[in-house]
């Protein structure tokens, strides 16, 4: 299937490709190259902020309401979420709605008016969102593994906490922040549809996405450019974080890791967690039933990513499980019997017929392939967006065992590792030390 883009004279780009399937639904995503890690330390959490202020109204749609209620009307789902690199507006909607979807859509990022009542209301609705992250024990650990893994880049700190808003926001600074990045040339629109690439092309010239003053890809100020450069470390980094009131521990080993190894890492996580006889599920549940929870998860940032092996278990069995060993050392013991010996023949075959099978079931959502094309085309600039029905074959057919093996033992060990927890009642950290220097 081959995609279609277009980059208009005011810098706005479309990729479009056609949907694979003939119902008439079409998914639109607005990548906008905008997230917490353009952020300086005065204005900490804005774009999330900036992301709520979008759906409050514009000088067309005066009121959140009045631009919710359109959707309502024939049954659009309109959402959005900010990232460290990118905030994305997602829509999914009839076919028949397309034109007047991606007016609204348009409006609303390109013509938000940051009504001072609506502003300062909404600061308080991010705030009371981060009160309710901050008890939740999976962010919390996700957040202080990102300190230590992306230490010394503007990828380290969280995308928005409650920490951010003890000084209230200065409504002239947001503003400020949102006309400077909120223009078409750093916007992407990634459309999935039945619909002619012709037609979705003339909607969009109708729109404000063109309508909006021509702005050229303008250079930013040094106060707001990313710094990718993550502070090199020599031996393992510990994040150890006391939660009262907790009878289970959450864990992260992680490993930092490359982007250009994103797909053959994704092997990888595949074998570790994703089959239904993965390393993990056997090891900690099937043979030893010590953890209920217990997953690999990969994340990449710029150049830069990580390999997270996460496990959540009873805060008794981390060190041992009666007379035999507790979650920890096992974790260990497989990491090691990684480096020394690697995957095998046979679990690489499970999982790329997994891979290919899960890809395929995926290419019945519009919403996924939507992603992935504005995604790629937003991070990867340069390069030629490779569809999702491409993939397999392109990044995963051909990877061998040795692949797989040399990548690991790229990564795992000593001095790349970062360990996280979080929890009530938790080993000291000479003890977990001991046992994370069995790391070979």
């Amino acid at each position: 299937m081959s995609i279609e883009s277009f980059i208009f004279p005011n810098g706005f780009r479309i990729i479009y490709e056609k949907s694979l399937n003939k119902i008439p639904v079409c998914a639109i995503q607005v990548v906008c190259d905008v997230g917490s890690a353009y952020e300086t330390d005065d204005i900490r959490g804005v774009s999330h902020f900036t992301e709520h202020m979008c759906f409050k109204g514009t000088k067309n749609l005066p009121s959140a309401k009045d631009i919710l209620i359109h959707f309502d009307k024939n049954g659009g789902n309109l959402n959005a979420y900010t990232e460290k690199s990118f905030t994305c507006y997602t829509l999914k909607c009839h076919n028949d709605f397309i034109d007047n979807s991606i007016d609204i859509l348009s409006d609303m990022l390109l013509n938000s008016i940051f009504k001072k009542s609506e502003f300062i209301k909404e600061e308080q609705v991010v705030i009371e969102e981060n009160i309710s992250n901050s008890d939740n024990s999976e962010i919390i650990i996700d957040e202080n593994a990102d300190r230590i893994l992306y230490e010394g880049s503007s990828y380290a700190l969280p995308i928005d906490a409650l920490d951010y808003h003890k000084k209230k926001f200065n409504y002239d600074d947001v503003v400020k922040f949102y006309k400077l990045f909120y223009i078409p040339s750093r916007m992407i629109l990634s459309i999935v549809s039945s619909v002619s690439f012709q037609k979705i092309k003339k909607f969009v010239e109708k729109s404000f996405f063109l309508k909006h003053h021509a702005n050229e890809y303008l250079e930013l100020s040094h106060n707001y450019r990313i710094n990718p450069n993550i502070t090199p470390q020599h031996e393992i980094k510990y994040n150890l974080f006391n939660r009262p009131n907790m009878n289970t521990i959450h864990m992260y080993l992680c490993f930092r890791t490359m982007t250009t190894d994103k797909y053959k890492l994704n092997i990888l996580k595949t074998i570790l967690s994703s089959l239904f006889n993965s390393r993990l599920f056997m090891l900690l549940r099937e043979e030893n039933g010590l953890t209920y929870t217990s997953t690999v998860y990969t994340d990449y940032n710029g150049a830069n990513g990580d390999l997270i092996i996460y496990s959540e278990m009873n805060n008794k069995k981390i060190i041992k499980n009666g007379s035999q060993k507790g979650v920890l050392p096992l974790l260990i013991d497989l990491i090691n019997d990684l480096v020394d010996n690697g995957i095998t023949t046979e679990e690489l075959k499970t999982t790329k017929g997994y891979l290919k099978g899960s890809l395929t079931i995926n290419m019945e959502n519009n919403d996924v392939m939507a992603s992935h094309n504005g995604l790629y085309c937003l991070l990867y600039p340069g390069e030629e967006t490779i569809s999702y029905t491409k993939i397999y074959d392109k990044f995963y057919k051909k990877c061998t065992v040795s692949d797989i093996n040399n990548l690991i033992k790229k990564y795992f060990f000593k001095s790349n590792m970062c360990v996280c927890l979080v929890g009530e009642k938790l080993p000291s950290l000479k003890i977990i030390k001991s046992h994370c220097d069995k790391i070979k």
